[in-house]
């Protein structure tokens, strides 16, 4: 596995894990990623540009639908994209680039360790005295009993990675920008038996 394969939040969570060796090796190992007020500067220019929502569709399909619904695409993971596009494009782009830098409370990411050495990164989405249910990106849940946790910690930041507009030109974040301004209203999609 190639280190740019591995998701943000994995490599955020390798990288402060108990296991001191571990956490050394990911820091040595995993690229560091560029700093989020640069990438917001850096991305400045895509808010004088004319987005495409067509084009845009496609963006956010390929970097958002694993943990935001827009219309029947991706997954109810993240905030609804209603809430968060009232405050304009600025405050968009600023959300995306540095999504750690306000996060609502029932947003914010555990690392959670079972006794047989699994690590995950997700937002607690119920808790019982007996069982615990993470929910993961891509809208997958994974119920524990909580017996086989061995530790559950806030990381204290979004499950949103850093990094997601890495790569893409000021006209494509333009793109992504007018899409996710006019997203279409989440449709729900009923449970499974």
């Amino acid at each position: 596995v190639a280190p740019a394969e591995i998701p943000a939040a994995t490599a955020r969570a390798l990288q402060g894990h108990a296991s001191a060796a571990v956490a050394k090796a990911a820091l040595a190992w995993l690229p560091k990623e560029p700093s989020s007020a640069d990438v917001v500067v850096a991305l400045q220019p895509a808010l004088s540009l004319e987005g495409s929502a067509n084009r845009g569709s496609g963006i956010f399909v390929e970097r958002c639908a694993a943990c935001h619904r827009a219309g029947s695409d991706g997954h109810a993971v993240g905030p609804d994209l209603v809430t968060v596009r009232a405050a304009g494009k600025a405050k968009l782009l600023t959300s995306i680039a540095q999504p750690h830098a306000e996060v609502a409370p029932q947003y914010i990411a555990f690392t959670v360790e079972t006794v047989d050495g699994e690590t995950y990164s997700a937002l607690i989405a119920r808790e019982t005295p007996t069982q615990v249910t993470l929910r993961l990106g891509g809208g997958r849940e994974l119920d524990l009993e909580r017996r086989a946790v061995r530790s559950m910690r806030s990381s204290g930041q979004s499950l949103m990675p850093e990094g997601l507009l890495s790569g893409l030109s000021p006209q494509a974040v333009a793109d992504l920008l007018e899409f996710v301004a006019h997203a279409p209203v989440p449709v729900s999609v009923p449970a499974k038996p």
